[in-house]
């Protein structure tokens, strides 16, 4: 086989490779990819220090397998870190295991006030279990579990839209925006974090809607 069908098929598996999210299928495709270009230029009699190369890029994926292999499987969750696991489906193994990293577990004695609106958050929290209370310019609304806190400071950089006061009895994830965000620098992370950011905005979105509604309704009530 000439050179040139080897260098097609490698081009082809190195295309599939891109569009894969999780990272060791991705680097395994490449270092497929790396291996058709060296068998490929064995055959042809290709110049040693190109093979070097070839060789180099292929030992860098595989390297890079290992380490990805060995944060999957050689650190275990807690009873905790699995639970919220299950409510965050969406980040691999090994990214939640970064996520976790960073993550500050907290169980308030007592309310805990997380952002004050106007002021840019330096944190991102998630409660886990417990409730809230979100006050936007004078107005009063309470949140339950599984929502974010702090998130469109933190993807926006700007400052945040209201004080909320988490309650006591609450379980709430920290994160530091700027750890956080340079762990945003990886894509499947990032990928996994846009998906769970629009997931909590379409629910928000959902419950508002639900409040104005239940509000609209005791207001008839209240004229009839």
């Amino acid at each position: 086989m000439s050179m040139s069908v080897f260098f097609i098929a490698s081009g082809l598996v190195f295309l599939v490779g891109f569009t894969v999210r999780d990272v060791v299928m991705s680097r395994a495709l490449f270092a497929f990819a790396i291996g058709l270009l060296i068998y490929g230029g064995v055959s042809a009699g290709m110049d040693f220090l190109l093979l070097m190369w070839g060789f180099l890029a292929l030992f860098i994926n595989l390297g890079v397998i290992w380490r990805e292999m060995n944060a999957r499987f050689t650190t275990p969750l807690n009873d905790d870190e699995l639970a919220l696991k299950r409510e965050l489906p969406g980040f691999s193994d090994a990214d939640f295991r970064r996520l976790m990293k960073l993550a500050k577990w907290e169980t308030l004695d007592a309310p805990k006030q997380l952002t004050e609106q106007g002021v840019p958050a330096d944190a991102l929290y998630y409660i886990v279990s417990g409730s809230a209370t979100v006050n936007k310019s004078g107005t009063e609304i309470p949140v339950g579990d599984n929502v974010l806190i702090g998130e469109i400071s933190f993807t926006q950089d700007v400052p945040t839209t209201a004080t909320v006061e988490a309650h006591a009895g609450s379980v709430l994830v920290k994160w530091p925006s700027k750890k956080l965000h340079k762990l945003m620098k990886r894509k499947s992370l990032k990928a996994a974090f846009d998906d769970l950011l629009a997931h909590d905005l379409a629910e928000k979105l959902a419950a508002d809607e639900t409040r104005r509604q239940a509000d609209g309704e005791a207001g008839k009530a209240k004229t009839a």
